[in-house]
Order: C-alpha cells, then sequence, then structure tokens
C-alpha cells in the first residue's frame, strides 16, 4: 500500500442476504473499525469499541488509512464490483469509479477476485484476498 497513514487489514463477512460487517484493523490490532452494512448501506459502526455515526465513522476510516471514499463503497470494490449508486466506467480489466482505478489484476475463483489493486492519483492500494468463505 502506498499513500496511505496505514497498512490495514480488512476482513468482511456476509452475515446474511443484505448484512455485511467490515473490520478494518492497524498492525498488531492497535485500532479498530468496525462498520455493519444493510443493503449497501451504512447501518451502525464502531471505532475502538466506541459507537459512532455514519459521519464519526467515515472520518475514522480517513485518520486511520488516509482513504477518502466512502465507506458505502468498500464492500462492493472488495468484491470487485463498482458500487451502484455511483457513477461508473468500465475497463479492460476492471472499472473507474470516484476518481479511482479498480483494477482486478488475478483471473477470478468460484466467481470472486484473489487480487484487486485501486490507484487513485499516488495512493495505490492492492488488496489480496486469501480465502472467500
Amino acid at each position: 500500500m502506498t499513500g496511505l497513514n496505514i497498512n490495514p487489514n480488512f476482513s468482511l463477512a456476509q452475515l446474511d442476504a443484505r448484512t455485511q460487517k467490515l473490520k478494518i484493523s492497524a498492525a498488531f490490532g492497535l485500532g479498530a473499525i468496525e462498520v455493519v452494512f444493510v443493503g449497501g448501506r451504512v447501518q451502525r459502526g464502531l471505532v475502538d469499541q466506541v459507537e459512532m455515526n455514519r459521519a464519526a465513522l467515515q472520518s475514522a476510516l480517513l485518520d486511520a488509512t488516509g482513504l477518502d471514499i466512502p465507506l458505502s463503497v468498500i464492500p462492493a470494490w472488495i468484491r470487485g464490483l463498482p458500487h451502484e449508486r455511483y457513477k461508473w466506467r468500465s475497463l479492460e480489466s476492471g472499472f473507474e469509479q470516484l476518481g479511482w482505478q479498480i483494477v482486478i489484476s488475478q483471473a477470478p475463483v468460484a466467481g470472486h477476485p484473489q487480487r484487486i489493486e485501486a490507484v487513485k492519483g499516488e495512493t495505490k492500494v492492492i488488496l489480496g484476498i486469501k480465502v472467500w468463505q
């Protein structure tokens, strides 16, 4: 990861057909953001186990990672898909949305990407996915 404040760990759990839980944590468990999405929208979240509103969660994401993107796009992007609420355009190996180029750089396994690169200006995030469950 380049251009970010930390090298965070991400996990995304599908809790049911409409609900997902995103966890972002710094190295060695220092600092954690948890966000629950229902129908692709932020439902609630915690920053270091303290309940926060949407604006505070968004601010915590920016402070912790330097990523200036709406929280709501992260679950879709991790799955290698554009978020349905924002304009996007197709690229040969991915898409562009909100000024970010999202490139699926390895062939999907069982319909899921193994590696995603998100690039905007000097910031480059490479997401390697260990396992889809």
